[in-house]
């Protein structure tokens, strides 16, 4: 039984698929490159993140509708 060696490992390594260069000034260059899973899994928190916002403000907004915080000022008795 052969075990895997480091190089064995790394020539199945998938081609990326999206790739950024910016290049800032005349010295500064900055690459980075991502697979499609990692693109998918990026999608998936990105939703889930949004999804999950909007449950909270909707929540948030029922909850004060139905019970305000504090009095008005106009209801104050000041002494």
């Amino acid at each position: 039984m052969k075990t895997p060696t480091h190089l064995d490992r790394t020539e199945t390594r998938q081609a990326p698929a999206a790739k950024v260069s910016i290049r800032i000034g005349k010295r500064t260059t900055l690459d980075a490159s991502m697979t499609t899973a990692g693109l998918l899994s990026v999608g998936a928190l990105v939703s889930s993140i949004l999804l999950s916002s909007a449950v909270i403000v909707a929540a948030a907004g029922r909850k004060s509708a139905k019970q305000p915080l504090a009095l008005p000022d106009h209801t104050k008795t000041g002494g």
